[in-house]
């Protein structure tokens, strides 16, 4: 792990490609990378500013680095802004720069072709700071911003979401294909 007094994006990649080389399990990445990544939130001010606000009208969400094993982006939920059950197909670790998120996990149940019973697991008020793991096999959450203000995180994934075929599903239950957009600034 980088020893400087400011961790920074650039001590994370570096931390995060290590990790990444000497592990193949999801939850040890993840349990690994989930204390780093708390550090780097901490320090929202090594994310260029411009990865850290949304466009008029729409979710912001940037590329900040891409990597085989892994790759770091920032998404900025405007007020509202909210993301059914869905699932990721890969590990994950979250952590919020600013404000808060409301995360909520699922059990998911195959309920005969395109339906599933969703079962509430938990429903956690992330602040800034708070960091989410995601494994496959419990992978599957909701993602709300219930504040008045922009809520800033950084996602880290073992695969890019960019145009990966993913689920997502409606609160009945209604299965649906979920494809990632492009990043906004690539």
């Amino acid at each position: 792990m980088a020893t400087t007094e400011t961790y920074t994006l650039s001590d994370f990649i570096d931390d995060l490609d290590r990790i990444t080389r000497e592990e193949t399990s999801a939850h040890r990445v993840t349990e690994r990378t989930a204390p780093l990544l708390a550090r780097l939130v901490r320090n929202p001010g090594s994310i260029p500013a411009e990865y850290l606000k949304s466009p008029e009208g729409q979710r912001g969400r940037y590329i900040l680095h891409r990597a085989p094993r892994f790759n770091i982006t920032s998404v900025v939920w405007r007020p509202g802004d909210r993301a059914t059950a869905h699932n990721h197909e890969t590990w994950g670790v979250i952590g919020v720069i600013e404000n808060e998120i409301e995360e909520t996990r699922y059990r998911v149940t195959e309920a005969g072709p395109g339906r599933a019973a969703l079962e509430t697991l938990s429903v956690t008020r992330h602040t800034a700071g708070g960091v989410s793991r995601l494994v496959p096999g419990d992978e599957v959450h909701g993602m709300y911003n219930p504040t008045a203000r922009d809520t800033i995180e950084i996602h880290v994934y073992g695969k890019d979401l960019a145009g990966l075929k993913r689920r997502r599903w409606e609160a009945d239950g209604t299965e649906k294909p979920l494809v990632s957009d492009k990043y906004l600034n690539c």
